[in-house]
């Protein structure tokens, strides 16, 4: 009986506080998620910066060119994918969202993975969608399948819209991004201290607010 082939593992894009010597390394590097290298989008995408200069990846919208945006590649386990998902609070590729309702149809804190209480890292379901995107890797060329974390679509166009559109997107979240960045243990306490209300407030607001 022939052997079975052992599955490819999926390779993960992380473009913003996971990155070396970043933030939120620390989380990643804490799991068996050995590093690739670098990379980058082979397509253009929205990459935008919101609350706490988190930055989120968009589905470029048809009225922007976008950025070809780069990061890092990683391949973790099958049980460190689960905690990156755990940490990012996102619905992975096999959840079905072809029936969730998007924007304009409903309020942009809609989130059908919205949940009152916060994970063990702070977030709440429904800050992430984890999705396919290709990438090149740099000095191989290689072209690779892998996933990245992306903004809801419950409310990602919003967020692209309020944060300036196609002027605020940007290739790279450099260390001048991170060095305004809120740790989660130094936002405010209280369940509004999830990203998602953070969200929800920072899209209630007037850009010059």
């Amino acid at each position: 009986m022939a052997a079975e082939a052992t599955p490819t593992p999926t390779r993960v894009f992380v473009y913003g506080t996971l990155k070396r010597g970043f933030p939120n390394h620390p989380l990643l590097a804490a799991c068996a998620s050995p590093f690739v290298g670098t990379a980058s989008t082979t397509a253009p995408a929205s990459l935008v910066i919101g609350p706490y200069s988190v930055p989120f990846l968009l589905p470029t919208p048809s009225s922007s060119s976008g950025r070809v945006v780069s990061g890092e590649l990683y391949a973790p386990s099958p049980a460190a994918l689960a905690e990156l998902d755990a940490l990012e609070a996102s619905a992975s590729p096999a959840s079905s969202l072809d029936s969730s309702p998007s924007l304009p149809t409903l309020p942009v804190w809609f989130s059908p993975f919205h949940s009152a209480s916060a994970s063990s890292q702070g977030t709440h379901i429904g800050v992430y969608e984890r999705r396919p995107i290709t990438v090149v890797t740099d000095g191989s060329g290689e072209v690779v399948e892998a996933e990245a974390y992306f903004a809801h679509p419950s409310y990602a166009e919003a967020l692209w819209r309020r944060c300036g559109g196609e002027a605020a997107e940007i290739g790279e979240y450099t260390a001048d991004h991170a060095a305004r960045y809120v740790p989660i243990s130094e936002r405010a306490t209280g369940a509004a201290a999830g990203l998602i209300d953070a969200i929800h407030r920072f899209l209630a607001t007037a850009p010059d607010s």
